[in-house]
């Protein structure tokens, strides 16, 4: 059979269409899906009506954004090494007579779908698929969103092509980052905030945010679902101001890329001030906890999160890293958002969790009389085509324990087992494995941009230049972890003056008197001034003097804070 290429070389007798119908095969409805469509010969091949996506990643707003925009028919799925497109529920094909592999995806609740088609010359091919859940945690009042993506949303005819897109990927809420530095504030921009900025597409929603401010002396941030934007770019180094503003809109706040590198130095400013909501703990393949273990550890409440940075990230595709919120009545911005606060969330990109201790569920907190057992019950399920669960641990105040688990079919484990709580905690799951089915990490090119940025925060970050580097890391991680539940126990320490907590309270302190020292007179002129693309954050040394004063001040607040908890019991 001649190539696809050899379309126009061919008589138009020999052609026909193939037109592919992807349903959810719990509603029988139409649905969005990505789709992968290869020849006999191996290639690839891309509906004429694929959905048009678009690539974006810059740290500085371009002349004309609809000029600059990258926009394409297809995307090079790094995940599985093979060209995809995405349909908003039917995509026709015209193909040359032969055999044609047909595979159908729709995130991660979805199975993958597979069919072999026979193409006929001369006559119009049908081909439904029918898109089939291995697991509904909507139905349970869990819902999925991606925190982190970078797409310019300027109009109505955007909501819809973007809403479809990400409804291809099973997204339940996703969250368009517009984007900024001490400079501007004009990347990724965002037509509308709060209930304007809302768009119901299916079953997926599109919320505005912003990843702003975001300095690589501080590190980069998050804030979800305010009212409005938020742009300080007068104290721009002084974050909480930021944090005041977000709480005042109703948004919530956080640190993105795990709180790592420099980034710890902003959560040691910030966290004793209790106005963050939230950590990014997934993201890039990679889950990293160090950060936000440090801070809970101390009585600091942050909810986990994920995402994907696309189309930032090296390896991305929307929602491929992502976190569920647990929100008890009907689905709303606002309702989303007190599910975060109240810390109901699990990350994952692959594994869906549920953990109780006694009756407490995910982001509760129980209070015991006395030091005793309690129950820990709960279960991960998984689509076992796709992800191999191989460790279920039990996370006490930093601590891993193996949690026995017992098989309950396909896809299924459970655990019901007692747990002694001598003093105040919070217990969390933790589940790792593989990914199957997948292109190895170390088969993926690796941007040099990724490579430098992962180079300058090795120093500082939890996950160091090797690691970030993914070039020795097979296969591909499979990760989920739940949000802590709290657990005190009357008559004993509480979380932050308890043993463990001093050595978690020094480290912290050490990070405020080196950044401090780094402000100081002698040593301010050489604070490294980043002005290289693509990671410019805008930041200037007349700006960071201006508000030395300010910063130092909250360094000290916080350290005082750290310092009552450095001594221990």
């Amino acid at each position: 059979m001649p190539g696809a290429l050899g379309l126009a070389a061919c008589g138009e007798a020999e052609l026909t269409i193939l037109r592919i119908e992807t349903v959810d095969a719990q509603t029988g409805r139409p649905t969005p899906a990505r789709l992968e469509v290869r020849a006999s010969d191996g290639e690839a091949l891309v509906a004429s009506d694929a959905l048009r996506v678009t690539l974006e990643c810059e740290v500085a707003p371009p002349p004309d954004w609809a000029a600059w925009m990258v926009q394409s028919d297809r995307v090079e799925n790094p995940h599985t090494g093979t060209t995809q497109f995405y349909s908003s529920g039917t995509a026709s094909l015209v193909l040359l007579p032969g055999r044609y592999h047909v595979r159908a995806f729709k995130g991660l609740e979805f199975r993958v779908a597979s069919v072999e088609v026979e193409v006929v010359a001369g006559a119009q091919h049908v081909q439904k698929i029918q898109l089939e859940r291995w697991a509904d945690p909507a139905a349970e009042h869990w819902f999925g969103a991606d925190d982190h993506l970078h797409i310019t949303r300027r109009t109505p005819e955007d909501d819809v092509r973007i809403g479809r897109w990400m409804a291809a990927e099973g997204l339940h809420i996703a969250n368009l980052l517009q984007m900024g530095t001490a400079a501007q504030f004009s990347v990724t921009p965002q037509h509308d905030f709060g209930r304007a900025g809302e768009h119901l597409e299916e079953d997926t929603r599109l919320f505005s945010g912003q990843e702003h401010p975001r300095t690589h002396l501080l590190g980069h941030t998050i804030t979800l679902g305010a009212d409005e934007p938020i742009d300080l770019r007068e104290t721009y180094m002084l974050y909480d101001g930021f944090w005041r503003a977000s709480r005042s809109l109703g948004g919530v706040s956080g640190y993105a890329h795990w709180g790592a590198g420099p980034a710890g130095d902003g959560l040691a400013i910030d966290g004793p001030e209790q106005l963050l909501d939230f950590i990014e703990v997934l993201q890039f393949e990679f889950l990293d906890t160090e950060a936000w273990y440090g801070m809970l550890d101390l009585g600091i409440r942050l909810a986990p999160t994920a995402g994907t940075d696309f189309p930032c990230g090296p390896w991305s595709l929307p929602g491929r890293e992502r976190f569920y919120t647990r929100v008890d009545q009907e689905l709303s911005r606002r309702g989303w958002l007190a599910g975060i606060e109240l810390g109901r969330t699990f990350v994952t990109n692959g594994p869906l969790l549920d953990f109780r201790v006694d009756d407490a569920e995910i982001g509760d907190r129980i209070g015991l009389a006395a030091p005793g057992d309690v129950r820990v019950t709960g279960r991960i399920r998984f689509d076992p085509e796709r992800d191999l669960v191989r460790s279920v641990e039990l996370i006490h105040n930093s601590r891993a324990m193996i949690v026995p688990v017992t098989p309950a079919g396909p896809g299924e484990l459970r655990f019901d087992f007692s747990h002694r709580i001598e003093e105040g905690a919070w217990l969390a799951l933790r589940v790792t494995g593989e990914k199957l089915d997948e292109v190895p990490l170390t088969a993926m090119p690796i941007p040099d941009w990724a490579i430098a940025i992962a180079a300058r925060v090795a120093s500082g970050a939890s996950i160091d230049a090797r690691r970030a580097h993914a070039k020795t890391i097979p296969p591909r991680p499979s990760a989920a972890h739940t949000a802590p539940i709290y657990v005190s126990v009357a008559g004993s320490a509480e979380l932050g003056f308890q043993k463990g907590a001093a050595g978690r309270a020094r480290e912290w302190i050490r990070r405020l008197e080196d950044l401090e020292s780094r402000l100081g007179d002698d040593r301010i002129e050489s604070v490294p001034i980043w002005d290289w693309v693509p990671y410019s954050d805008g930041l200037s040394l007349e700006h960071l003097k201006a508000h030395r004063a300010a910063l130092i001040e909250r360094i000290h607040r916080s350290r005082d804070w750290y310092a009552r908890r450095a001594t221990g019991p």
